[in-house]
């Protein structure tokens, strides 16, 4: 089973860092790729939600809450079809693990893990799989970090779609 992670220290409380996060409607704050959120489950808090992610207006996948720690994890699982095909990798999830450094600042890890099928999944899985998960990864937790630090200017770049941070100020 690939992963990978990423993290950085926000500034700021890991309560309201969680709060953001454990508001899955207003998930589009921080993950640019989901345009609108749609609970689909009779609850909205906690392991169990479900929730569709609109990407554009003909694509949605469905997730559901698999971890809810307060205030430490919370993981969301895509929601697979059984009818589905078995692809060579299957995105298991991602996962926010927070870590309390003081009352001002939270260590954030941003982990993707997937499942592998067949020998091309095995290859895939250990030599490219990573590389690509990252840049969304990273992508996530600038716009979760300008959340918390909009005074912090952050600048697309188009060629990977990755928020790079500007220095140029």
């Amino acid at each position: 089973m690939p992963s990978t992670s990423v993290s950085r220290i926000i500034a700021a409380p890991a309560d309201e860092i969680w709060e953001t996060l454990a508001d899955i409607e207003n998930a589009t704050r921080w993950n640019a790729s989901w345009k609108e959120i749609e609970i689909t489950s009779s609850q909205t808090h906690g392991e169990g939600t479900r929730f569709r992610a609109k990407v554009d207006d003909e694509l949605a996948f469905e997730f559901e809450v698999a971890d809810w720690v307060a205030p430490e994890f919370i993981s969301f699982t895509p929601v697979h079809d059984p009818m589905e095909p078995a692809y060579s990798i299957t995105l298991d999830g991602h996962a926010f693990r927070l870590t309390k450094i003081d009352e001002r600042a939270t260590a954030v890890e941003l982990i993707a893990s997937a499942t592998v099928h067949g020998f091309r999944g095995i290859i895939m899985g250990l030599f490219m799989w990573s590389n690509h998960q990252k840049p969304g990864l990273v992508h996530a937790l600038d716009r979760l970090q300008a959340v918390f630090e909009p005074d912090k200017e952050f600048v697309e770049d188009e060629t990977i779609g990755v928020l790079e941070e500007d220095d140029s100020k």
